[in-house]
C-alpha cells in the first residue's frame, strides 16, 4: 500500500481550508452574479517583487553507520545529516492585463543549506567510494552537506471572484532550474601501523536539473477593508512535473596516495513537485490609485518527490523527498 507523507496531507488540508471558503461564501449570497462578469476591474500595470524566505531543509540521507559490540549483541546505528533554518530570495515581477483580466509573471528562486554531523569509535562510511578503500571502520568521520538551489518559475493566470469576497486565480506556466547537492566527509584512524595518522576525504556530489509544466490555484479572501488598506487571507497550491536529469559522481582520496573514482549512470525521468503557501496580505493604495503596496506573509511547504537518487552502500538507493519549508515574507510595488 502506497503511504502519502505527513507533507502531502498537509498540503491537502491547505487545499481543503479553501475549498470550505469558497463554499461557504458562495451560499452565503445567492444574488451573485456569473463568475466573469464579477471580475473587479483591472488596468494595466506591473508588480515588481521581492521575497525573504527563511526555511527548514528535511531529507533523509545516511552518510555512515557505526557498530557497537557486547558479548550478546551488536547494535548498528545510523547517521544521518540535521539541517538548520537558512535564509533565501525570489524575486521578480508581474505583468497585469487589461485585456479580459489575465496576468503572467516570472521569477526567480535561490536557497542555500547546510548540514553537519560526526561519529567516532567504529564507523564505517555509507557511501562507494570509501568504502572500497577497504580500510574501514575508521575511528572519527565528519561529514558536511551544502545544498544549492536555483529555480525559475512563469505562470499565466486570471483572477475570478467567486464569493462576495473570494478571488480564485487558476494558472497554468513552466517551471525549471538546478538543485546541487554537495558532501565533504573525512576520516581519520589515529596512529595507523603506530607510525602516523592516516587521514582520508571523500567528495559525493549530485547534479539535477529539470524542466516541466505546472499548474496550480491561489485564492485570496478579503477579511476587511480601512479606508485605502485591505487585509486578505491568502494561499496558493501548486503541482508540477518536470523532465529531470540526475548526474552522481563519488571521490575518494587518502593520504596514501590511493584515489578511487565512482561515477553512478545518469538517471533520467520525471519529477513530481508539491507547493503549498498559506499567509495573509496587507494591500495599500494610493491617492487616485496609481500605486499599490502589498505586503504578504505565510508558510510554505515544497516537496521535490523522490530528489535523493544518491546511491549509499549502507542502506541501498535512498530516492527519498526533499522538503522545503518556512516563512514567506513578501513586498509587492504595482504601478
Amino acid at each position: 500500500m502506497v503511504m502519502i507523507s505527513d507533507n502531502f496531507k498537509t498540503m491537502l488540508r491547505i487545499v481543503g481550508v479553501f475549498f470550505i471558503i469558497i463554499l461557504t461564501d458562495i451560499h452565503s449570497d445567492d444574488r451573485l452574479p456569473t463568475l466573469p462578469s464579477k471580475v473587479e476591474n483591472q488596468r494595466k500595470t506591473i508588480d515588481i517583487f521581492a521575497k525573504a524566505l527563511y526555511w527548514y531543509t528535511s531529507e533523509t540521507l545516511d552518510w555512515a553507520f557505526t557498530l557497537k559490540s557486547d558479548q550478546n549483541f551488536v547494535q548498528t546505528s545510523y547517521k544521518t545529516f540535521s539541517f538548520d533554518w537558512s535564509p533565501g530570495f525570489s524575486v521578480g515581477f508581474r505583468y497585469n492585463m487589461e485585456h479580459d483580466k489575465w496576468d503572467t509573471q516570472a521569477s526567480y528562486t535561490r536557497f542555500q543549506s547546510k548540514a553537519t554531523d560526526h561519529a567516532s569509535g567504529s564507523v564505517t562510511p555509507a557511501f562507494l567510494a570509501a568504502r572500497l578503500s577497504l580500510l574501514e571502520p575508521f575511528s572519527t568521520g565528519k561529514a558536511r552537506l551544502n545544498l544549492h538551489y536555483n529555480i525559475f518559475d512563469w505562470d499565466l493566470g486570471r483572477n475570478f471572484l467567486v464569493g462576495k469576497q473570494f478571488f480564485l486565480r487558476p494558472s497554468i506556466g513552466l517551471r525549471g532550474g538546478w538543485i546541487n547537492q554537495n558532501i565533504y566527509s573525512d576520516w581519520t584512524i589515529p596512529h595507523f601501523l603506530d607510525l602516523f595518522l592516516f587521514s582520508a576525504s571523500e567528495n559525493l556530489k549530485q547534479r539535477f536539473h529539470g524542466v516541466g509544466p505546472k499548474g496550480g490555484i491561489s485564492g485570496k479572501y478579503r477579511i476587511g477593508n480601512i479606508q485605502r488598506h485591505s487585509f486578505n487571507f491568502i494561499g496558493q497550491f501548486e503541482l508540477g512535473y518536470l523532465w529531470g536529469h540526475w548526474s552522481i559522481k563519488d571521490k575518494y582520496i587518502d593520504n596514501l596516495s590511493t584515489v578511487i573514482y565512482v561515477k553512478t549512470l545518469d538517471r533520467n525521468f520525471g519529477s513530481l513537485v508539491l507547493h503549498s503557501f498559506m499567509g495573509f496580505e496587507w494591500d495599500c493604495k494610493t491617492e487616485q490609485d496609481r500605486y499599490y503596496f502589498r505586503l504578504k506573509f505565510g508558510y510554505e511547504i515544497e516537496d521535490w518527490l523522490n530528489h535523493c537518487q544518491i546511491f549509499s552502500d549502507a542502506s541501498g538507493s535512498q530516492n527519498n523527498d526533499l522538503i522545503l519549508q518556512g516563512l514567506n515574507f513578501g513586498l509587492h510595488f504595482d504601478f
